[in-house]
């Protein structure tokens, strides 16, 4: 007579008071991946096209010099790596849902936003001929008071926010 499969233990149901990740928390944190994979995808890619030496001697190529062309490269990556590490910071404390999200991903989003504007106005220094002037000051002002809105509405959504609060104190 054949033997019946075992009886598994029906699944706990989530309690309804449990905050799940979801609203504009999940919206963030599938950001944060999206970033997070793009970021990884390039390096990845570099790769396979050309082989792990071929790539790296092709960055530290394109990094190394004092050209203006390299100048900006490197002041336009410093930002994109300050928010990779925003992105892998938050989607891994999200997903092991730790309390020190509330304060680490807003203050990482606070220094990516200080690293931009500082990268943003070097890049407008470094592309002038005449240096850095108000006329370009002021034609960089509403782009970095919009990113400024948005670092200062995350960190009031992380820190006084109920999803938030809700979903990584348990």
């Amino acid at each position: 007579m054949p033997a019946l499969p075992p009886v598994l233990p029906a699944r706990r149901r989530r309690d309804p008071a449990d905050s799940g990740l979801r609203g504009l928390l999940a919206i963030i944190f599938w950001c944060a991946c999206g970033i997070t994979a793009v970021h990884l995808a390039g390096p990845f890619t570099l790769i396979s096209q050309m082989g792990p030496h071929a790539a790296f001697s092709a960055i530290v190529d394109a990094l190394s010099g004092d050209t203006v062309q390299t100048r900006v490269l490197r002041f336009g990556l410093v930002p994109q790596l300050v928010l990779f590490i925003w992105a892998v910071s938050f989607v891994v404390l999200t997903v092991m849902r730790r309390k020190v999200t509330l304060l680490v991903a807003p203050g990482i989003f606070a220094v990516w936003l200080v690293v931009t504007a500082f990268c943003q106005f070097a890049i407008r220094d470094a592309i002038s001929p005449d240096g850095l002037s108000v006329e370009g000051l002021a034609a960089l002002m509403p782009g970095l008071l919009a990113q400024g809105v948005g670092v200062a509405a995350f960190w009031a959504y992380m820190r006084s926010g109920e999803q938030p609060k809700a979903y990584f104190t348990r």
